[in-house]
């Protein structure tokens, strides 16, 4: 899910400029595809917001990191709760000449399964070592966070909060977040959230405290992938 927060047109305009330098478009195929579940257009949206992106984090790692790679992001920092995905990630996305300063980082979430998801039963504090801990030492906001990992209706909190602290259909499972953000653009897997204007930091907290404490929603329940945006 994406969430926006509208700039001036004299800011976009300088913005936009200097994020083009040096960079190159998605086109299909432009990467390997990963088999994570994403469709064409959701690659092709993606493509396109990170095209444009001066900073991306993701939680989750895989073909979307691959992507941020080819376009060429200049400001990438990534986390996985899967080590095997994170030295994939790192290996794959390096044979591009434009990602050496690509970082990764791995949550210890306690025993996984499939697709990084946590075991039932694990300590509440370790989540946090996931949804929070990897955005401690980003003293920047970034342009763009993708959530297509664990405990994602968390870790879109902690991606509007670190935005504004610092400067799919929507199913039963994110309902929730239309509390906050309103859907302005969307494709098969991927929905383009817009932080409402009258959101405030303690309606984002509340909800990340009622879903942040080991709640996970994950690709296999909900078949949504999930990009935040700042608008920066």
């Amino acid at each position: 899910m994406m969430i926006a927060v509208e700039r001036d047109d004299n800011e976009t305009t300088t913005t936009t400029t200097r994020r083009r330098r040096g960079r190159r478009e998605y086109a299909l195929g432009a990467v390997p595809r990963s088999g994570g579940g994403l469709h064409d257009d959701d690659r092709m949206l993606l493509g396109r917001v990170y095209r444009d992106a001066s900073s991306v984090f993701e939680f989750g790692l895989g073909e979307s990191t691959l992507i941020a790679s080819h376009v060429g992001v200049p400001r990438y920092s990534g986390v996985d709760s899967d080590p095997a995905w994170v030295k994939t990630a790192r290996e794959m996305s390096s044979r591009e000449d434009n990602s050496s300063h690509f970082r990764f980082a791995f949550a210890d979430i306690g025993p996984t399964r499939a697709w990084g998801k946590p075991i039932d039963g694990a300590d509440p504090k370790i989540p946090f070592s996931y949804q929070s801990a990897p955005l401690y030492g980003e003293v920047m906001p970034f342009d763009v966070y993708y959530v297509d990992g664990r405990y994602r209706v968390a870790c879109l909190c902690a991606s509007m909060l670190h935005a504004m602290d610092r400067g799919g259909d929507c199913s039963a499972e994110y309902d929730v977040v239309l509390e906050v953000g309103d859907i302005v653009n969307r494709s098969s897997l991927l929905a383009i959230f817009r932080k409402k204007t009258t959101s405030t930091e303690d309606d984002i907290v509340r909800i990340w405290e009622e879903h942040g404490a080991g709640r996970d929603v994950g690709r296999r329940e909900t078949g949504m992938m999930n990009v935040v945006d700042s608008g920066r």
